[in-house]
């Protein structure tokens, strides 16, 4: 294995286990304060467009950003936690960069609420990290909305990066009320 395959499976295995470490505490946390506590997935891998060219990084109009994860959040004491993967394809539909994304904090959640715990609806917004190859990118916002039980004018399903890849093109979210 080369070194850049070394070093990306490091980054890959590093943040899952991250992930499933803070998950763990906070869900504990979460059914010891009896807040309402979540889990989302990105139930098939998700993708948003760039509609503009963003000066100053790698985004030009027409860039698709696709990401598969899941995570968990407590909106009452703003904990969140989660994580996946990304693949940046270019308008051409070749592969710029792939990588890691990681739920570096809690912004806000507004839940539709649903027809039973296990499927539910929302509008949540979370920091991310995202970890590439040649890059990375902290403090951005990751937008994740499932329209069970929407409200009219939610955001359309799906995940965007608002401001840089803003334009759901594909996949569907579910939350899932955990306690």
């Amino acid at each position: 294995m080369n070194n850049s395959t070394t070093k990306t499976a490091f980054l890959t295995l590093s943040s899952f286990l991250a992930v499933f470490a803070l998950t763990t505490a906070m869900l504990g946390i979460a059914h010891a304060t009896g807040a309402a506590s979540y889990s989302f997935n990105l139930v098939s891998p998700n993708s948003a467009k760039a509609e503009n060219t963003v000066p100053g990084t790698p985004i030009v109009a027409g860039d698709v950003l696709r990401l598969t994860g899941s995570g968990a959040f407590d909106g009452t004491n703003a904990i969140a936690t989660g994580g996946g993967s990304f693949t940046h394809y270019k308008p051409d539909g070749s592969v710029f960069a792939r990588g890691t994304w990681v739920v570096t904090g809690f912004r806000s959640f507004k839940s539709y609420g649903g027809p039973n715990p296990g499927v539910q609806g929302g509008l949540l917004l979370v920091t991310v990290t995202l970890i590439g190859p040649e890059a990375t990118f902290a403090g951005l916002t990751l937008q994740v909305s499932c329209l069970i039980n929407a409200p009219a004018g939610a955001p359309e399903e799906g995940t965007t990066l608002p401001g840089l890849f803003q334009e759901p093109t594909g996949g569907t979210t579910l939350f899932h009320l955990t306690n």
